[in-house]
């Protein structure tokens, strides 16, 4: 019994980890540009094909992944310019990229599918090592980029050009008063959110040992389940950066446990999907009902709003 749940615990980490710096882009546009930008779904599969191919082509491995985060961000821009330049709304935009970046992401590959196995990736010197050490030696790399990633996320977004961020997508309105350049931020936040998803496309390519040109589909509607669940569990409130951040590292992580749950108690691959979306609409069910009531219980809901930090 406790063997089973070290290794259901260890399976979370490996699967769950990678997955975490895209929904934390997820979390950028969702909850704080209260906007829905499905480009991260065609940026995280390009991200994996774009960091496969440069470690086929004999790239270091850190550069491939530099490589993968960049077009990205040069999908999330493309977005963004669709926005500004045509008025495409967002979603619509967003859901356009998705669908063209199927292309691209194909193209890249050159076929369906490119396998990493033999390649040096960043988990290279950890793969070599026998049974369960393997795991637990790339859930620690993992661990530690996922640490990194976040930290710097949440430093910018205490920081002046993070605060104009959050203003515009509270009020758009009144951050334009203030002399916020609303048009420059959601170029920002849509960069930053697809390099992100796209980063994470270039982790879960290693750690499964190849590209796929589906490997991202229903990531949005996973990565917004994570999201709703880890803020109703974790349950930030106001400018708590710090808690919004743990909030999607929490939610990932449940998220991925219930799918290794679901495969270890038997369901067949096929029905994760099916799993996905019952999560998604149960966090949306908890989100409407328990949030307001769990808000009454949570740490410090005595002091006033504006006085956390």
């Amino acid at each position: 019994m406790r063997s089973m749940l070290a290794n259901t615990l260890i399976d979370t980490l490996v699967t769950g980890l990678p997955f975490a710096p895209a929904f934390l882009g997820i979390f950028l546009v969702l909850r704080i540009r209260a906007d829905f930008d499905l480009t991260v779904e065609g940026s995280f599969a390009l991200g994996a094909a774009v960091t496969a191919v440069t470690l086929v082509a004999g790239v270091p491995a850190w550069l491939a992944v530099a490589a993968g985060v960049v077009s990205g961000a040069l999908a999330g821009l493309v977005t963004a310019l669709l926005n500004l330049l045509l008025r495409i709304p967002v979603l619509m935009a967003g859901l356009i990229m998705s669908m063209g970046l199927f292309t691209v992401t194909l193209r890249t590959l050159g076929r369906p599918t490119v396998s990493l196995i033999g390649e040096e990736t960043i988990f290279a010197g950890v793969a070599a090592t026998p049974g369960r050490a393997a795991d637990l030696g790339t859930s620690a790399v993992l661990l530690g980029i996922v640490v990194v990633v976040f930290a710097a996320v949440v430093a910018f977004l205490t920081s002046e050009l993070g605060l104009a961020l959050r203003a515009s997508g509270a009020n758009p309105r009144m951050a334009r008063g203030q002399g916020v350049n609303d048009n420059a931020l959601l170029v920002l936040s849509l960069m930053l959110a697809n390099g992100l998803s796209a980063l994470s496309g270039g982790l879960v390519a290693q750690v499964q040992g190849f590209a796929d040109v589906n490997m991202s589909f229903g990531l949005f509607v996973a990565g917004a389940g994570a999201v709703l669940l880890g803020a109703l569990l974790v349950n930030p409130g106001g400018s708590q950066v710090m808690r919004m951040a743990v909030a999607v590292l929490v939610g990932c992580l449940l998220y991925r446990l219930v799918l290794v749950c679901a495969l270890r108690f038997g369901l067949p691959a096929g029905d994760l999907r099916g799993v996905t979306a019952l999560t998604l609409l149960l966090a949306i069910a908890a989100q409407a009902h328990l949030a307001p009531v769990l808000a009454r219980y949570r740490v410090g809901s005595l002091a006033p709003e504006a006085t956390r930090v």
